[in-house]
């Protein structure tokens, strides 16, 4: 790489974490059904997790989750390592790669360093979508490391939306989020076939759309305080309304 391109990569990267942190700094964050994590993690001693979500959420939870050693992949490509320069600086690990180009790779350097004890996850509709259809890296990882998978998602009531094919959601400063995490962990068999994989990664996409329905949702009504309270569509809405 260019000496030009890299610091220009850096710039981006420290500009990203200064100008992210003091607005997210002025957010009001209600993280809900949070005890599915500290409950795990208190029992096995630490042992991490895969945080499953859309890649719309990737700018809250590169911050949400700053400065935890967390292992999350990032495209090989040159749009990829402007994300992996922001995400080095919030304390992550990226990993360079994706479902298109160098994803083998990419997950056998990602099982190397949960099996030392990281966690992290996978933005699972990534690299190009179609949103909100998950790629199946993240069922195959869980089946090779034995970590069970937790799907997250958040939403603000106030937000920038990016014209990309994924809508990248920014909150705006003041603004309120709401943070969700699901109520069921998805473990894969390590003897898990094919087909049963497939079966699962379909599982998760519906978990995530459940959680997005319900993060959606709750800024648009009065009646529930707690959207792990509201009811979702059964199967959930495959996109958002």
């Amino acid at each position: 790489m260019a000496l030009y391109k890299y610091f220009l990569y850096w710039f981006f990267g420290w500009t990203g974490k200064i100008v992210a942190s003091l607005m997210f700094l002025t957010c009001d964050v209600h993280v809900f059904g949070r005890e599915i994590e500290t409950n795990f993690l208190a029992s096995h001693g630490g042992k991490g997790f895969l945080y499953a979500s859309w890649h719309r959420g990737l700018t809250f939870f590169v911050y949400f989750y700053r400065n935890l050693k967390f292992v999350v992949m990032a495209s090989a490509s040159r749009d990829g390592e402007l994300a992996t320069q922001a995400a080095k600086r919030f304390g992550w690990i990226p990993v360079r790669g994706s479902s298109t180009r160098r994803g083998s790779e990419a997950l056998m350097e990602m099982r190397t360093l949960f099996e030392k004890g990281h966690g992290g996850g996978l933005l699972v509709d990534a690299p190009t979508g179609p949103a909100y259809i998950s790629k199946i890296g993240i069922i195959i990882l869980a089946k090779r490391t034995g970590l069970p998978i937790v799907p997250v998602m958040w939403n603000a009531d106030r937000s920038w939306r990016i014209s990309s094919w994924d809508r990248t959601m920014i909150p705006k400063p003041f603004s309120k989020i709401v943070f969700l995490y699901g109520d069921q962990l998805i473990y894969i068999p390590k003897n898990a076939s094919r087909e049963e994989c497939e079966a699962f990664r379909e599982e998760l996409d519906e978990r995530l759309r459940h959680l997005m329905f319900q993060t959606d949702h709750f800024f648009r009504q009065t009646k529930v305080n707690d959207p792990r309270k509201m009811e979702v569509p059964i199967p959930a809405p495959p996109k958002e309304i």
